[in-house]
């Protein structure tokens, strides 16, 4: 595990949306703003893992806590072209890891109310089989993700913008019609598609591979 000593995270608090790539280097020299969308973007995909490795439902903030603390202290070293992989897995392996050291320091707990602490730390560790089930619930995780992306990219466009956007990408309301309601050219309308689209695509490229 890599040693990264840093502060502790900065606290939370309302702040403007980035895209992902520039999220990374943005909390590579540890943005408040960014590391707060952040946390709002991610916290379902990091609840969905936990669980899915049978962190108990009155434990997950403290196994949660613990995970932010190492994504904080860590992400000044994620090379998104180092070949290591996603920054997606990069999150799941941080997760996992914070698990298994869960299920390791309450051994003894375990042991006296529920028994064979071994056995739930060798399942935290071993590598998951997918189920049909499995597999549908972690798209869920990650719709909720999607979803949260798209809330934070609303959040910082202009209302007329982002209405353009959604009646001409969501709605199939023809251009010329969005130009005619608005007031503005059928330019205007693509260019204000366009910006939209681009933003979402750049927050939720490449992560999910």
């Amino acid at each position: 595990m890599q040693s990264d000593e840093q502060s502790d995270p900065p606290s939370q608090a309302h702040s403007r949306w980035a895209t992902r790539s520039s999220m990374i280097a943005g909390l590579q020299g540890i943005s408040q703003e960014r590391w707060t969308d952040f946390l709002f973007l991610y916290e379902p995909l990091l609840l969905f893992w936990m669980r899915k490795k049978g962190v108990p439902d009155s434990d997950v903030d403290d196994v949660l806590a613990e995970s932010w603390s190492s994504i904080y202290k860590g992400i000044g070293n994620f090379d998104r072209g180092s070949g290591r992989g996603t920054f997606r897995g990069w999150l799941r392996t941080i997760v996992e890891r914070r698990a298994i050291d869960y299920f390791r320091k309450q051994k003894r707990e375990i042991l006296e109310v529920r028994g064979g602490a071994e056995e739930i730390i060798n399942q935290a560790i071993a590598p998951e089989q997918k189920s049909a089930d499995a597999i549908e619930d972690e798209e869920a995780a990650l719709n909720e993700v999607r979803a949260r992306a798209m809330e934070l990219v609303k959040s910082s466009t202009k209302q007329q913008t982002w209405d353009m956007f959604w009646m001409s990408a969501v709605d199939n309301v023809p251009t010329a019609d969005i130009a005619a309601e608005f007031g503005v050219s059928s330019a205007n309308v693509r260019v204000a598609k366009q910006r939209v689209t681009k933003r979402l695509k750049e927050a939720l490229r490449d992560d999910w591979a």
